[in-house]
């Protein structure tokens, strides 16, 4: 009778533990079907600590993609988190490869993004597909790709002592001491068996259950979409184990869950799934590769497509042979002054402090890389030739390294001047700083005229030195910022590109607008003038 009401209880938790499975799923895709108009990310994955770069990692070629310079210097994370509002790790990792321009990933779909932007139902039917994997973060579901996981051999007598429990229920027939103790015996046994294997492999584990939950998102997705259908084949065989290689720590109070994972701790069943999935994967690597594009090429289009809804304007960029850019605009700024630009020579920016200079580099930069990997451009017209990308703007000393500012410089210069021998483009804000004025013009004029003698190359650099611009005059075009002084004496600025060479500076008179002694601003006036004559 006892036992009876055990049963009933545990079947009691088991429903509840359902029903709430149920009631979370109704929320959630309660809760898809708002983000699109509200213009919000599903999950947002907060720290530092979060990795995306697993598969840019094993598919990127040497000297391919924008590298770690042009990255920080444009501040690449900020744009990334800007764009993310994918659904899955596996999106993340095919939004971070687009952003550095891997040429090898396939590109963003055009037609599937205008198919989530038009179709409501289309999208909410993918949306819940994608969500329903989810994220899972710092795992490297590509890894099931590139990589032999096969870490740790399959031992055939774990199957043995699986069946203990239910060999031991024969004991009963002998006495009920006897039976009850073989049973505690063998279920103690095996749960301290699993509770080894799963503290050691943990880790991964997790993410071959993540693994194994692409696979089932991949197919539900091929049936909602006719976009990048996957064929199965033998993964197949692996659906059944996204209902077993369940993870509590996702919902630590749904009884349901609970109750399946110590059912699978008692026969140590968490051992004898991870091996079988582990061969199966093993086996079908071109299978599993195409279930993980599926859910990557999804889930950054529809990051894309609702990234896009977010802008002023865009533009899809075209393919000409030279830069050319009408009304474009830094995406990350809220407030901006649209510029237009044709480059047909190398060009030197000048300008005074705060001017625009340097936002105007990076929002053409930028704009590259968001062309070359996702076919957007925040632009009224975009036009650039092929070519990769270097710059070199926003450098600071690195202690570790034990390197100056100047020879950190000097460093990330030589890195561009080796890239000449192909298109490239190229941008350096106020080259040579970190050293004085008469080595720097001099050594400056050097850099820029070994890279505009180079065919393929594309130049922009901004200077504060205007010696610069009269040694260059015929190879360069010309371009500048300028402010305007009110007559409340206050600084403003238009932030247009306007041609020729500036030919105001504003460093004292921005002294004084923040409030610096007099003493100190009189003093710099009469240095200045004294300078001049």
């Amino acid at each position: 009778m006892m036992l009876l009401n055990y049963v009933w209880i545990t079947l009691g938790f088991l429903v509840l533990g359902l029903a709430m499975m149920v009631y979370d799923k109704r929320n959630m895709n309660k809760r898809i079907k708002g983000l699109w108009d509200k213009r919000i990310s599903f999950k947002v994955q907060k720290g530092d600590y979060i990795r995306y770069d697993g598969y840019y990692a094993s598919i990127c070629l040497e000297n391919e993609g924008i590298d770690d310079i042009t990255w920080n210097d444009l501040n690449m994370d900020t744009v990334f988190r800007q764009i993310n509002y994918n659904f899955t790790t596996v999106g993340e990792e095919y939004l971070y490869a687009a952003l550095r321009n891997a040429g090898t990933l396939p590109k963003v779909d055009e037609e599937l993004m205008e198919r989530i932007k038009t179709d409501r139902d289309f999208r909410e039917q993918v949306s819940m597909a994608l969500a329903d994997l989810g994220k899972n973060a710092n795992s490297d579901p590509s890894q099931f790709i590139f990589k032999d996981i096969r870490t740790s051999h399959y031992n055939k007598l774990y199957i043995i002592t699986t069946l203990l429990p239910f060999v031991s229920l024969f004991f009963f027939s002998i006495s009920w001491t006897a039976g009850l103790t073989a049973f505690i015996a063998s279920i103690g046994f095996n749960m301290v068996q699993s509770f080894n294997f799963t503290s050691r492999n943990e880790a991964k584990y997790s993410e071959l259950f993540y693994a194994v939950q692409l696979i089932r998102s991949a197919d539900h997705l091929s049936k909602v979409s006719p976009f990048y259908p996957v064929q199965k084949g033998k993964l197949r065989s692996t659906g059944f184990l996204s209902y077993f290689m369940l993870n509590d720590k996702q919902n630590d109070q749904n009884f349901f869950l609970q109750i399946i994972n110590a059912l699978k701790t008692a026969f140590n069943a968490d051992y004898h799934l991870y091996h079988y999935a582990v061969g199966v994967m093993h086996r079908n690597h071109d299978t599993y590769e195409s279930c993980f594009h599926t859910i990557g090429l999804h889930d950054l289009s529809y990051a894309t497509a609702l990234w896009r809804e977010t802008l002023s304007y865009y533009t899809q960029p075209e393919e000409g042979r030279q830069l050319i850019v009408e009304e474009g605009y830094h995406p990350l700024l809220k407030s901006f002054v649209a510029n237009d630009i044709e480059v047909e020579k190398n060009i030197i920016l000048t300008g005074s402090n705060a001017s625009g200079k340097s936002t105007f580099m990076k929002m053409l930069a930028l704009n590259i890389v968001l062309s070359k990997g996702l076919h957007t451009a925040t632009a009224e017209r975009f036009i650039l030739a092929p070519g990769d990308l270097y710059t070199s703007m926003n450098l600071e000393d690195s202690i570790m390294a034990g390197d100056s500012y100047f020879i950190s410089e000097i460093k990330s210069l030589k890195r561009i001047l080796k890239q000449t021998d192909r298109s490239v483009y190229i941008f350096i804000d106020e080259i040579l700083r970190g050293t004085n004025t008469k080595e720097r013009v001099a050594s400056a004029e050097a850099i820029l005229k070994y890279l505009n003698d180079k065919p393929n190359v594309t130049l922009m650099t901004a200077t504060h030195d205007i010696e610069l611009t009269s040694m260059m005059t015929e190879a360069f075009d010309f371009y500048y910022f300028s402010e305007t002084l009110t007559d409340d004496n206050d600084v403003t600025f238009d932030y247009l590109l306007k041609r020729g060479v500036t030919k105001t500076s504003n460093a004292i008179e921005l002294m004084r607008i923040h409030q610096y002694p007099a003493q100190i601003y009189q003093r710099a006036k009469e240095n200045v003038g004294q300078l001049n004559e």
